[in-house]
Formats: C-alpha cells, structure tokens, sequence
C-alpha cells in the first residue's frame, strides 16, 4: 500500500491542541503535478478532504474525547474521531469558498493543523453523502460537559447543514435549542423527544437540522402558529416566539427573554 500526498494544509494553526472543535479557515495548496485534477471542483460547495494526520500516535487503540473533556467514558477510537488511530486518516467535510492561482483552495471547517498531507479530495454529494435519517450514541453526557461556546458552535453547525446559511432565524432556532437542552436536560436528538416547529421556515428548518426530527421518525410536528414545543417523557417546555432581530450578532447578543418567552409543564 503506496499513498502519495497531492497537497498539503496551510493553516494558521501549528498545535493540534489549539484547534477549535468545529475547524478554522484554511488553505489547501495542491502540489502543481496535481494541479489539473482540480478541473470542475468549483462548482461544489463542500468537499470531502482526506489528510494524513502526521503527528498522531498509531499504537493508540482506546481514548477520551478529551477535546469536548477528559472526564467522558474511555472508548474505541473506531467508535470516536479522535485523531490517535492505526492508520491515522482524517476525514472531514468543509466548505469550499474559492480557488486562487489554479491550485490553492480556499477552505472553512478545516480542523487539521499546518503542514498535514493531504492525501485526496472528493466532492461532497448530498444524495449520496447525507444520512440525514443516520442515529449515534446519546450525546446528553456529552452535552453536559461541553462548554457553552462549544456547544453553540456544534448547533451552528447542524443548523447551518441543513438550512444552508446562517441567518437571524437560523440564529433564533439555535437560541431556543439551547434552552431546551437547559430545561430538558436531553440531547435533542434523543428518539423520545418529539418536536413542533412553528411558522417560521428559517426557525423549523434550523430545528430540524439540530433536532433530526421528521415526520418518517414521528419525531416532527406543526403548530402553524409562532410556538416551538419539545416534549420529553419528564417535561414538555413551550417556546413563544417574541421577535426576529434584524441581524445574527443581534441575536446572539440580547436575552432569551428577548426572543421567546418559555412555558414549562411537567
């Protein structure tokens, strides 16, 4: 088995320990022998990038996700996307932005460091590539040891994964996920929380996107009115729409009061 770099990542971080978890903006710059596989790879908005990962310890067979905290339970590395693994490939979607000089990608989401080997690049094909209907492990002890930031920047991400960009409906919905995960004390991906989306189609698409709720798990609702209701087998909080500030930082800035007011029964 022979694998020949085709590029390598320029990136501003240089410690695997300083990479946030969601990745930053980088670079790829492809090796010039290369250069015309790139013909047609900008008409994709994300790829899928395959790197090596040259600093990763090949004997590690068990670890902890210690980037979300070293408290979690010890695993597999088949089962977590720790960068310590046998053959130590990365494998990451991100998002194409441009293309400079005919070889330089211009790239966000990249969560490797400076000067990793890139081994290939293929295009990201929704149809083929997108599970949306795929389950996991539950994500509660998880959530519950993640810091805040963290924590909305992986919503952000689901949310922005299926609603397309974020907006300040997007913004709101990633609000009111947070309050439900605070009330509810629940990954809301957990198959027995149900959800009703309201009117807003920015809102319901961010919800479902953080959710992975439909109507085919029986999991997705309508309210046709302003309300965003999550129901738990302990509790069922009510979301009452306020207001939609004009822009994502407006959002992200006032209080929760400001966007919604929240009824609880249990």
């Amino acid at each position: 088995m022979e694998l020949s770099p085709i590029g390598i990542v320029r990136s501003r971080l240089c410690s695997r320990s300083d990479m946030p978890v969601q990745g930053i903006a980088a670079e790829i710059e492809i090796f010039p022998d290369y250069a015309s596989a790139l013909s047609g790879i900008e008409e994709n908005s994300h790829l899928i990038l395959i790197c090596w990962l040259h600093e990763a310890d090949r004997t590690v067979l068990e670890a902890v996700a210690r980037k979300v905290s070293p408290d979690l339970p010890r695993k597999g590395v088949f089962s977590l996307r720790s960068p310590e693994r046998p053959n130590p490939l990365s494998v990451s979607v991100v998002r194409l932005r441009g293309i400079r000089e005919g070889r330089i990608l211009e790239l966000e989401n990249v969560d490797v460091i400076d000067n990793t080997p890139v081994i290939d690049i293929k295009p990201y094909q929704t149809g083929w590539d997108c599970v949306f209907s795929a389950t996991g492990h539950d994500r509660t002890e998880k959530i519950e040891k993640m810091g805040p930031d963290d924590y909305r920047e992986g919503l952000i991400r689901e949310a922005v994964n299926y609603h397309g960009e974020l907006c300040p409906g997007a913004a709101v919905a990633v609000r009111i996920a947070e309050a439900a995960t605070r009330i509810l004390e629940r990954d809301l991906r957990n198959p027995e929380i149900v959800v009703t989306i309201g009117v807003d189609p920015c809102i319901a698409d961010a919800l479902i996107g953080i959710t992975g709720a439909r109507p085919g798990n029986h999991r997705l609702e309508c309210s046709g009115e302003s309300c965003y209701i999550f129901v738990s087998p302990e509790a069922t909080v009510i979301f009452h729409l306020r207001t939609v500030p004009g822009s994502v930082d407006a959002v992200f800035a006032c209080e929760e009061t400001t966007l919604f007011d929240s009824e609880i029964c249990r």
